[in-house]
């Protein structure tokens, strides 16, 4: 699920659990600064030996992961001008990644996430509360 604002900007893509169907399911383009892809392999297939060789990159923005391990949260979602959007539910075994706009987390019941996010990481420079 894509999730944008009323400028069409991208504010995040929802992967629900069980949803990917295809071998390989690539979320967003080439040029985007997050890779998000899923995979739904059959046993003995093999992703060939490789390594990602070393470039320099230049970054604009914080993108995030979430990824729900389990339990239920409620993931509000704002556009650039800071208007809410939308609310979403993620729950065990979902994922969503954030790209641009802002964002309000409710945890709903006990829950554990895995947090992913570009580095190097200053919350003085990179997080404004609104």
């Amino acid at each position: 699920m894509y999730i944008y604002d009323n400028d069409n900007n991208l504010l995040a893509i929802v992967i629900k659990n069980g949803t990917s169907t295809k071998d390989k399911d690539f979320h967003t383009d080439h040029s985007s600064e997050l890779q998000i892809a899923s995979f739904n392999l059959k046993k003995d297939e093999l992703i060939e030996r490789h390594y990602h060789e070393k470039q320099e990159r230049k970054i604009f923005s914080t993108n995030e992961v979430i990824i729900i391990q389990s339990g239920k949260m409620t993931l509000t979602l704002y556009d650039l001008d800071l208007n809410k959007i939308e609310d979403v539910i993620l729950e065990s075994g979902d994922m969503v990644a954030l790209f641009n706009g802002g964002h309000e987390i409710k945890i709903e019941e006990q829950t554990k996430f895995i947090e992913v996010k570009q580095g190097p990481y200053s919350e003085e420079k990179d997080k404004t509360r609104f």
